[in-house]
């Protein structure tokens, strides 16, 4: 039985637990005093105007004009972050940190599959707000994307049990942008084939899938019926099996970010242009950060789909980056994707203008660097 811990508004309650005066009170944490950018997190308070993370600033302002901005203050997160592990570490050995404020726990070893799960998943929920004064909704299923689904389905302060069957009935009359995975862009390819809800696409022809989609495609289809393989990994173990990774060692301790933020954007694109050379796509992004005192961690994400693209593996490395530094100097970064699968032949033809032009600058970048060398083209953003 697998169990998925999500913290609610994580940031904005750290932020109304340090600050008396912003409880109760509708507060978005950004990045910055001036509210540029996107909203990192909005309070309950403010999401009934309909505010919510990754909103640009501004518009969150106009829909909630009473709301107070805060900057983010990434130290304290990750600090309560470490914590709340250890903590989950005592209920499972088997603990899977998949962002800075979810995490996955197997309780097989503990618990096993019946009345004691959920016994002590409650357990957990109770004592997280006990000693953090922080709350957490929690979902408990046969695999990861189930137990993840339930989370979200009553927050705050949720608790949910469901049974692959449970979840059939639940999401399968669900848009497919609500199951995991799915954003907007894969949602309006699926809705161009009639596939418009989960239901639709649990049943969709696996072939139909697997040539617009590619690799992807059966994954999909597997996800819309509750399936799921993927074991929890501890974050102790390391890179999983069947990886390609690059990293390097600073010349001197470096605290930077911009710096850091090129490097990972450097390291990200080499991976990604090993794995089109080598005709691998994956579907997990590892960071690794060493910090001056020669400690390590390790952190990954799994992605919604497969990929050998720099901009989807750079955007999971650089999140990484930002939920799990806090401003420690570090001597080395690497950057790898795992979870690999071999694909054979050319990839299908993106449904999407834009997508089609990215993927010709891609082969033209590829084809340069072939012929000229590695130096010979690289990103911008790396130059830092």
């Amino acid at each position: 039985m697998i169990l998925h811990v999500d913290m609610d508004a994580f940031f904005a309650a750290v932020e109304q637990l340090a600050d008396p005066r912003l409880r109760g009170r509708p507060v978005l944490v950004c990045g910055s005093p001036e509210g540029r950018g996107v909203v990192a997190a909005a309070s309950y308070e403010a999401r009934p105007s309909g505010v919510r993370a990754g909103m640009p600033v501004a518009r969150a302002r106009r829909l909630c004009p009473a709301a107070i901005l805060v900057p983010g203050d990434p130290a304290k997160y990750v600090s309560l972050s470490l914590s709340l592990l250890e903590l989950f570490k005592r209920y499972s050995p088997q603990v899977e940190p998949f962002s800075i404020d979810e995490a996955f726990l197997d309780l097989g070893g503990t618990a096993g599959d019946g009345e004691a799960a959920g016994r002590l998943a409650r357990a957990l929920q109770a004592e997280v707000e006990r000693k953090f004064s922080l709350t957490c909704s929690v979902g408990l299923g046969p695999n990861k994307l189930v137990a993840k689904m339930g989370s979200s389905l009553m927050k705050p302060r949720g608790f949910t049990r469901l049974t692959q069957e449970g979840f059939r009935q639940r999401f399968w009359p669900e848009p497919t942008t609500v199951l995991w995975g799915v954003g907007e862009e894969t949602g309006r390819a699926l809705a161009a084939l009639g596939v418009r809800t989960i239901g639709d696409l649990a049943n969709a022809p696996e072939g139909v899938l697997a040539r617009a989609f590619g690799v992807n495609g059966p994954g999909l289809r597997r996800a819309a019926r509750g399936e799921d393989g993927s074991p929890v990994v501890p974050y102790h173990q390391g890179v999983p099996n069947r990886s390609m990774g690059h990293e390097h060692t600073l010349a001197h301790d470096e605290a930077d970010p911009d710096v850091l933020e090129g490097l990972v954007l450097g390291l990200a694109d080499r991976v990604s242009r090993r794995l089109r050379q080598e005709g691998y796509v994956g579907r997990v992004v590892v960071l690794k950060l060493r910090h001056s005192d020669f400690t390590t961690r390790l952190r990954q994400r799994a992605l919604a789909d497969y990929t050998d693209e720099e901009r989807t593996v750079a955007r999971a490395a650089r999140a990484l980056l930002w939920e799990n530094w806090a401003g420690q100097p570090l001597r080395l970064v690497g950057v790898t994707v795992a979870g690999l699968v071999q694909w054979a032949g050319s990839a299908p033809e993106p449904l999407f203008a834009a997508d089609r032009r990215y993927r010709r600058m891609v082969g033209a970048v590829d084809r340069v660097r072939d012929r000229f060398g590695e130096e010979a083209l690289f990103l911008a953003g790396a130059m830092r």
